[in-house]
């Protein structure tokens, strides 16, 4: 499965999608650029992220960006995921994502950092 494949198949499959009951942790992040908006759910175990949920709207690539980094950060810790950067992103979805959608792509991730970074 090539990279665009993979981006449509997390658009229209998206991995855990939906609300989490008794979350650790949630906060709610927009894209006033384009209307896209999601809300993270993570459960926490120690210093590692045991489980990522998500809900909300978006284009192809926040939605598959969201899908795949809620699969991508089981088990890492704050730094981890602080050291995955915007690069790490960009290159889970295919590295080819120009700079008119860098805000779609990293909307997930942007409100992740900041959900972790408001509770240490």
């Amino acid at each position: 499965m090539d990279y665009r494949e993979e981006i449509i198949d997390h658009y229209k499959n998206p991995r855990n999608f939906g609300e989490m009951e008794g979350a650790d942790l949630s906060l709610t992040e927009a894209n006033a650029s384009c209307g896209d908006v999601i809300k993270i759910f993570l459960k926490i175990e120690g210093e590692k992220i045991e489980k990522m949920m998500w809900q909300g709207v978006g284009c192809a690539i926040s939605t598959a960006a969201a899908s795949m980094l809620s699969e991508k950060v089981v088990g890492m810790d704050r730094d981890e995921i602080v050291g995955l950067g915007l690069g790490g992103v960009t290159a889970m979805l295919g590295g080819e994502i120009n700079a008119g959608r860098m805000k779609c792509a990293t909307l997930a991730y942007n409100g992740l950092i900041k959900l972790l970074s408001t509770n240490e």
